[in-house]
């Protein structure tokens, strides 16, 4: 079956820009990843959370610029000629810790839901090979049950604080086979983590979260050469946040920020009865691998309004647009 070079590189592209620009809140990876994830999102402190009951708001705002797509070899893909790809993200996440506890009194039950908004600016130079188009919208809720454990107090301040959270993306976002980049997914994904937080010195912190992602498959894939695709299933994955921070004043951190993003398995493709199956159709070369790394702040500017900023350069990538992130995050509990 003849497919044309375009249609090839509008739809493995038009995948990896979806799984990176939708990310929630930073770009990341992957041919067929999910929007939703949070690749360098979080960082200072994020081991610490709340041990009390109560409700806080945390709100992301973030813009992403991507100006490469690179293949499996981690060069320039040919297949786009100067692209620009532009997010503007707002994404809204309310917490809720309950006063139920685990572990003798040690472990904190909360809920948590996060919802995002985005729009795209894309573009590509003169006689590119291939374009993406790409729809504004709400993105997939995402929802969350946590243990929040109680800082290990020593010498009379904490050294160490960690939490537990077991996440559910559900494709409730905005999602259509006919785009290459959508706000939604169009698939479920579950999504644990481990987050920690380590003090050596009173004016140091190392911080860090451990993700891991499982995903389901899409009943409804961008089929753009019509090869009779039936479902798709990206591939599982894991990824690390990672922080170091020292202390200017009590109120003010500053340090570097990351994110390294490995898929570990292949995503995989069913077929309509009578079509050719392809093993990784459309030009799917593997899967994604992302190094960012940056510049951060930390700012305390009361006990309810806590400020991150976050600038990450994406080094390394392989099947994944590439660029910079720029990440404010506001934590405001009630």
């Amino acid at each position: 079956m003849a497919i044309s070079t375009t249609a090839l590189m509008r739809a493995t592209l038009g995948a990896l820009a979806l799984g990176a620009a939708c990310a929630l809140p930073a770009a990341h990876a992957g041919n067929l990843e999910p929007a939703g994830i949070n690749t360098g999102g979080t960082s200072f402190f994020d081991g610490f959370g709340a041990t009390k009951p109560g409700l806080a708001y945390l709100g992301y705002y973030q813009y992403q610029h991507y100006d490469r797509i690179d293949d499996n070899n981690g060069n320039e893909s040919p297949g786009f000629k100067s692209p620009n790809i532009d997010v503007f993200l707002m994404l809204n996440q309310l917490a809720y810790t309950t006063d139920k506890t685990f572990f003798g009194g040690d472990a904190h039950l909360g809920f948590t839901g996060l919802l995002p908004i985005l729009h795209f600016n894309t573009s590509f130079g003169s006689g590119s090979p291939a374009t993406l188009d790409s729809q504004d919208g709400v993105g997939d809720l995402t929802l969350g049950a946590y243990l929040q454990f109680n800082p290990v107090i020593q010498g009379g301040r904490p050294v160490y604080s960690q939490r537990v959270e077991f996440d559910v993306i559900v494709p409730t976002g905005q999602y259509s086979s006919n785009t290459d980049i959508n706000p939604g997914s169009g698939f479920w994904s579950i999504n644990p983590y481990w987050a920690a937080t380590w003090l050596p010195t009173p004016k140091t912190e190392i911080s860090w979260r451990l993700h891991y992602l499982y995903n389901f498959s899409n009943k409804n894939p961008r089929d753009p050469a019509h090869l009779g695709l039936t479902s798709a299933k990206a591939g599982q994955a894991m990824w690390v946040n990672f922080t170091g921070s020292y202390a200017l004043n009590p109120e003010l951190h500053v340090g570097l920020n990351g994110y390294y993003f490995q898929q570990l398995t292949n995503d995989s493709y069913d077929w309509k009865t009578g079509s050719t199956p392809v093993a990784m159709p459309y030009g799917d070369t593997g899967k994604a691998e992302v190094l960012a790394i940056g510049p951060g702040l930390f700012w305390k500017a009361d006990e309810r309004n806590m400020w991150f900023v976050n600038l990450y350069d994406q080094v390394q990538a392989k099947n994944h647009v590439r660029g910079t992130v720029l990440n404010v995050h506001w934590v405001h509990p009630f």
